[in-house]
């Protein structure tokens, strides 16, 4: 029999790998002839930008993780040309119109994690679009606006994109990190020249616009010291835990170096409620009296001298003018109850009204005068909300054996930081503060991701209810 007819398949003379290979070469030595031109740095950070802006088009999740660094490290204010084009907010829009456009492509139209938070949030930037109609200064509004709409895109990246435990975990890791070398750089900063005398002592400053004063740094600070605390105890493993311990010391000490006393109480404040959590709140109580006593009596006399001011029935003027700014801006919100005096004009109303300049140094009073009484009820209702659904996650969630255990410490983390913006809120004008936004997104992820683990329980459950069971099983005789 014949051998059945063959039929000739010619090699390719170059395949798609050549073709990469050629372009690789033809790529470098275009480079190597642009370096001898120009500085060398920029033809390579040419080629990582654009490797970056790839994974970021192919992989919406890197492109979060790119906006939370440039969020956080604010490359804008160190390059002004960056400044100039806005890279946060054209970054994030450019980012969020991607990650719908392929929300809609994956599921046939757009899906969005359901829940209150999304509305309060949309609410928030309709009352501050609101309050422009009657603001004291448009250009401030019009500037508080631009920045909660960053906000607002940083909330839709973090719903769209994390949408499973290890996603939460890596980005909760690159929040802590950053965060952690931010403040690290302030620390160093202290020790090595950068100290601003102020006040009657030396007081740590600089970092970026997230935390560019005495008063921001200690915020920032009491906002990520929970974090450090409750996932020390959440790691099993050694290394884990030892970045946690680093975090947290890191954390408490740039506190305490920056001299606020609004931050001290704030500490306080979160030692309190790290203790009406704990099961073990004798042990826990004793251990915090040791603490503050060991730490009180290392502080140097300056330090002690700064905060022993919090218990002095005289105010100093700096607690004068705060007082004084506070009633001025309660007589603001009087004049304007509807709208208020405009998102970020507080400053600028109180110097028309009354010929003083100082910003309202308490978030109550902010709310209360830049965004009227429609404003104030909307974003309380915001901030009740985050504790409400971080309650919730508590119940939803108890045994650390459950695959979404990681959601306890991170629901404790949440209300503990938050609880700590509400009692420095007493003190800084905080209302506009990403750390809000974030975890009120970081809330909604969570509850998301409780929603599917309960779905997919309840589908395997109804399979295993749909099999027959072995006594409902026909034998057959014959075997």
């Amino acid at each position: 029999m014949s051998e059945p007819f063959q039929t000739y398949q010619p090699k390719p003379i170059i395949t798609g790998k050549g073709l990469g290979f050629i372009a690789l070469i033809i790529g470098c030595i275009i480079l190597g002839g642009v370096a001898v031109v120009v500085n060398p740095l920029f033809p390579i950070l040419g080629v990582v930008g654009l490797v970056v802006v790839f994974l970021m088009v192919k992989f919406d999740y890197f492109g979060l993780l790119v906006y939370l660094l440039v969020f956080l490290m604010r490359p804008g204010e160190k390059y002004p040309f960056l400044a100039t084009i806005r890279i946060e907010l054209i970054l994030g829009a450019c980012l969020s119109f991607l990650s719908l456009i392929k929300n809609k492509y994956r599921y046939g139209h757009f899906t969005i994690p359901d829940s209150k938070l999304n509305l309060n949030m949309l609410l928030v930037l309709a009352a501050m679009c609101l309050s422009f109609s009657l603001s004291s200064c448009k250009d401030c509004t019009v500037n508080a606006i631009q920045e909660m709409l960053k906000l607002a895109i940083f909330f839709l990246l973090i719903i769209l994109n994390i949408d499973s435990k290890k996603k939460l975990e890596i980005f909760f890791w690159a929040f802590l990190l950053i965060n952690a070398k931010l403040t690290f750089d302030i620390a160093y900063g202290f020790y090595h020249g950068q100290a601003v005398y102020n006040q009657g002592l030396e007081r740590a400053t600089g970092g970026n616009s997230a935390m560019d004063n005495f008063n921001g740094i200690a915020i920032t600070m009491n906002t990520m010291i929970p974090f450090a605390y409750f996932f020390f105890f959440y790691y099993r493993e050694y290394w884990q835990k030892i970045i946690m311990a680093g975090c947290l010391f890191l954390f408490s000490w740039t506190l305490i170096i920056t001299g606020s006393r609004g931050g001290m109480i704030g500490f306080v404040g979160i030692m309190g409620m790290i203790w009406l959590q704990s099961k073990r709140k004798l042990a826990l109580g004793l251990f915090f009296i040791v603490f503050m006593v060991v730490g009180w009596s290392l502080l140097g006399s300056d330090s002690r001298a700064r905060y022993s001011t919090i218990f002095d029935k005289k105010l100093d003027e700096s607690s004068e003018n705060r007082i004084l700014a506070w009633e001025d801006g309660l007589e603001l919100a009087i004049l304007r109850p509807i709208t208020g005096v405009g998102a970020g004009a507080f400053a600028w109303a109180r110097v028309e009204r009354f010929g003083r300049y100082l910003n309202p140094h308490n978030m109550y009073i902010q709310v209360l005068a830049e965004l009227g009484f429609i404003g104030t009820f909307i974003y309380f209702m915001f901030v009740i909300d985050i504790f409400r659904f971080n309650r919730r996650i508590l119940k939803r969630v108890t045994s650390r054996g459950s695959p979404l255990s990681m959601l306890v410490p991170l629901a404790r983390s949440i209300m503990t930081s938050c609880g700590s913006l509400l009692i420095t809120g007493i003190f800084a004008h905080s209302a506009y503060r990403y750390t809000w936004y974030m975890m009120a997104a970081l809330t909604v992820v969570s509850l998301q991701l409780i929603k599917e683990a309960e779905a997919a329980a309840r589908e395997s459950a109804q399979e295993k209810d749909n099999l027959p069971s072995a006594a409902n099983v026909p034998i057959n005789p014959a075997v």
